[in-house]
């Protein structure tokens, strides 16, 4: 063919230039010219390069084409009548502009106008904005400028004339290169910080062999001095002192020589240098278009080292497949055997025979079928999963049950190239403490009984069946009765005991479709298909029953109740949540009705929460928005009639609600941890306001034990007189039985270091609560409080003999008294006959609010009438 196209030119007799492309990648060109005498000569010329070059010439024209239509500028071009003759649509992107405005043709004032209307020249009009265009464009000079926008974009803009009048202007958003700038000059002193601080030594030389750049680490590798690491610098200079330092043991001026050779060559060089002081450096030597080079040194004694230790490591490593755990073996693309070891071999029981390499895995299922280790599964129905995961060719993992008993979960890896890698462990053991954690994660430790998770799977269960097949069932939520005591007073282990005795009670009530759970602490809860509602009503009375039964838990006798909840579903919950919650909530209700209650969900119990909640909120604002405020009741002297003081009592003036009884928000201010905070500012608003009264009148203001236990009202107290300078005589602080039933000894210690300051303290509602004489002997207190309920019933005779004997008690101890609650003639007329000293009720006054406190001091100054 080629000889066919030569003999075509020559019969042409024209001057014909053409090319031949050889399989080596060459491009030779051929031209041929005809001469007088009708030869030919031929000029042959290797044009490989220029051919190259052309065709990447051609793509870069090609991609320069696609640029100018594609470009990322915005372009417009203007004639010398200052209309648009071209517009590119990056120009009407990055100004918001409408193509139907600004087209071919259009003004460049019209443009303006445009521009202006959607908002890129923001608070300025068209005829604004206009003349400073014009004036631009009147020069005759290309000058570039940056225009802000008004959305805070900064636009690059480019003019340059065009012959004959006209502009090109090119637009570049250059918002995001200003905020790059700073980041660049940042990134730039990195790389110089980076340069100075790199592992790696490096230097660079021209094609003289003279230092161009190099870093510190470089001159620290060779122990180079300051003056050596000079631009301009010799590489023989260099050399020479390496050999003096014994750096380098070759000729300077051969190994010049050589890197000369390397560089005019053009190639790179990577080479291992070994220096005489142990070290090992790699060099990887780079040549520089200008005859120079670039090269980096890296200290890699310690790869060396590593790469020695890990031919070791691989040796071992190899003695190590051989007697892993695992069994392991490789597998060809064809499912052929290549290599197993002998965990695998052993594992599968393979004669050896199958274990060779080529065995196909197939025969090796057929074998372990034949002996029954797949129990009655064929071959095929043993392949099948594994045929399916080859299929797929993604890492997998298969566990298989053997008929002995054995878990082999198998790990299969694709290798490249084709065929499988499987690791074969025995997790039978695994699997076995991982049901017993699954148990455990779903079971009581304790008692055995499913907990709180299980529980609710259990009922999501139960409403799954109950949607499906109407099947009703109950939710009994129960706690026990005075467990608390069983084990503050007898320990922790009894308690333990205890619970697994009452989990055993309840096993033997239940059917077997029933779910007991234990909770937590002493909380259980059944899941109870029911029928009819009496159903649950009847486990209740059997649980109540059967957990009621005394026990005897090593060597105690141990005697608790229980409390029930109940809710039924769907009709109180179609959810767990919902369910549990309204069960819980009747176990709220049924626990103050007394031991041994049970008690269904009735809707009205979840207003009520709600109610309590909204009060439990409305009470912690009020504490932060100061509604609080102390009213006073006067105590007045049985025998005279003079005001002794004022008892402080706290009022919530509620925005919505008016005055909130302290009987209805004061237990709960108990329950959510406010009572201390709030007796705190009792304490000091009573003694604020007791400093503007006469200076013979006290104020009483009452104490819980949560403020004792707080541990802060020694302090709170010393405070409040300090800042009011209140006379410590003057203030009292009244504090029931409950106070001493906790930490007697350190709360008696604080109440002695009180009254030793002068504070006086009393004890309030003597003989209501947890009352022992022994109290009265180890603190001598200021007064005793007689509680109204005695005053109320002082015609009673027990009442009676009650109020006199505990006045004679405290006369003898040296204690004054008050009767609270005096409301008649009558009954103050009782306690003056029975000794009392002091009187407090609705006879002289209700409490009042604090401004009113004047008007009571005048209106009881009269003298009190006598009592016949």
């Amino acid at each position: 063919t080629l000889y066919q196209r030569s003999m075509a030119i020559i019969r042409l007799r024209e001057p014909v230039a053409t090319q031949h492309s050889f399989r080596d990648g060459r491009t030779i060109e051929v031209v041929y010219r005809p001469m007088a005498d009708g030869g030919w000569v031929a000029t042959y010329e290797d044009i490989s390069e220029r051919s190259r070059a052309a065709r990447r010439l051609k793509a870069q024209s090609d991609l320069f084409e696609a640029a100018l239509a594609n470009m990322s500028h915005g372009l417009l071009m203007l004639d010398g009548d200052l209309r648009i003759t071209a517009v590119n649509g990056r120009f009407l992107a990055m100004y918001g502009l409408s193509p139907e405005r600004v087209h071919v043709g259009a003004s460049a004032r019209a443009l303006v106008a445009h521009s202006v209307e959607v908002g890129n020249y923001h608070g300025h009009a068209a005829e604004d904005v206009w003349p400073e265009v014009q004036a631009r464009l009147s020069l005759a000079e290309p000058f570039q400028r940056e225009d802000m926008l008004a959305d805070g974009r900064a636009i690059a803009i480019s003019y340059t004339p065009l012959p004959g009048g006209g502009w090109v202007t090119i637009h570049e958003d250059v918002t995001e290169r200003r905020r790059a700038r700073d980041e660049i000059e940042r990134q730039n002193l990195r790389f110089t910080v980076a340069m100075a601080n790199m592992v790696q030594g490096l230097c660079v030389f021209d094609g003289d062999m003279r230092l161009v750049v190099c870093n510190r680490r470089y001159a620290d590798m060779f122990g180079l001095p300051p003056a050596l690491i000079r631009p301009g610098t010799a590489l023989l200079d260099i050399l020479a002192h390496r050999v003096a330092h014994d750096h380098y043991s070759g000729d300077p001026e051969a190994y010049i020589d050589e890197r000369l050779a390397v560089a005019r060559g053009g190639k790179p060089m990577n080479v291992d240098l070994d220096l005489r002081d142990g070290r090992a450096l790699a060099m990887s030597h780079r040549p520089l278009p200008d005859g120079g080079w670039v090269s980096t040194f890296e200290d890699i004694t310690e790869r060396k080292r590593f790469e020695l230790a890990l031919a070791e490591q691989n040796r071992r490593f190899d003695a190590a497949l051989s007697n892993m755990s695992q069994g392991l073996c490789m597998l060809d693309a064809d499912l052929c055997l290549t290599v197993c070891n002998a965990r695998y071999v052993e594992m599968l029981a393979l004669s050896p025979d199958l274990a060779r390499p080529g065995t196909p895995l197939r025969a090796i299922v057929a074998h372990g079928v034949a002996n029954g280790r797949h129990g009655g599964l064929t071959v095929d129905e043993v392949m099948a999963p594994r045929l399916d995961l080859f299929g797929r060719g993604d890492p997998a993992v298969l566990e298989t049950a053997f008929a002995d008993g054995r878990i082999i979960e198998t790990a299969y890896r694709p290798m490249p190239g084709g065929g499988w890698v499987a690791t074969y462990e025995d997790v039978t053991e695994r699997r076995k403490a991982e049901a017993r954690i699954a148990h455990m994660a779903r079971h009581d430790a304790l008692t055995e009984l499913p907990n709180r998770l299980l529980l609710r799977e259990r009922m999501e269960e139960a409403l799954r069946i109950q949607a499906r097949e109407g099947q009703a069932f109950a939710v009994l939520c129960l706690d026990l009765d005075q467990f608390k005591a069983v084990n503050d007073t007898l320990g922790h282990p009894v308690g333990d005991a205890l619970l697994r005795q009452v989990a055993d009670r309840l096993r033997a009530i239940t059917r077997a479709g029933d779910t007991i759970a234990r909770l937590g602490g002493d909380e259980f809860a059944i899941i109870q298909p029911v029928a009819h509602p009496h159903e649950a009503e009847a486990l209740a009375r059997r649980i109540v029953e059967a957990v009621g039964l005394p026990y005897a838990v090593e060597g105690n006798h141990v005697v608790v109740g229980t409390s029930i909840g109940i809710a039924l579903a769907p009709g109180d919950g179609a959810d767990p949540d919902t369910l549990f919650k309204n069960a819980d909530l009747a176990l709220y209700r049924a626990k103050p009705e007394g031991r041994g209650v049970a008690r269904f969900f009735e809707p009205e119990m979840d207003a009520q929460i709600k109610r309590r909640r909204r009060l439990e909120l409305d009470l912690r604002a009020a504490h932060d928005g100061q509604q609080f405020e102390l009213w006073y009741q006067p105590q007045v002297d049985a025998a005279t009639g003079v005001v002794g003081g004022f008892e402080a009592l706290l009022r919530w003036r509620h925005g919505e609600r008016g005055l909130v009884s302290p009987a209805d928000f004061i237990p709960l201010a108990e329950e959510i941890g406010l009572i201390v905070p709030l007796g705190e500012w009792v304490i000091r608003r009573a003694c604020a306001d007791a400093a503007l009264w006469p200076v013979d009148v006290r104020v009483a203001v009452n104490v819980s034990a949560a403020q004792f236990g707080s541990r802060s009202i020694e302090k709170v107290v010393l405070t409040a007189l300090a800042a009011t300078g209140l006379d410590p005589r003057r203030l009292e602080l009244e504090i029931t039985e409950s106070v001493l039933l906790t930490d007697t000894e350190a709360t008696l210690a604080t109440l002695h270091r009180l009254r030793g300051i002068g504070v006086r303290i009393s004890l309030d509602d003597f003989g209501t609560g947890y009352s022992s004489l022994s109290y009265l002997r180890r603190f001598p207190f200021d007064k005793i409080k007689i509680d109204r309920s005695f005053v109320r019933e002082l015609e009673r005779a027990d009442s009676a003999a009650i109020v006199e004997a505990v006045v004679d008690l405290a006369a003898k101890l040296g204690m004054a008294t008050t009767a609270e609650g005096v409301e008649t003639a009558e009954q103050l007329a009782l306690v003056r006959a029975k000794g009392c000293t002091e009187v407090q009720g609705y006879l002289f006054s209700p409490p009042r609010p604090g401004c009113e406190v004047p008007a009571i001091l005048r209106a009881l100054s009269a003298p009190m009438p006598a009592v016949a």
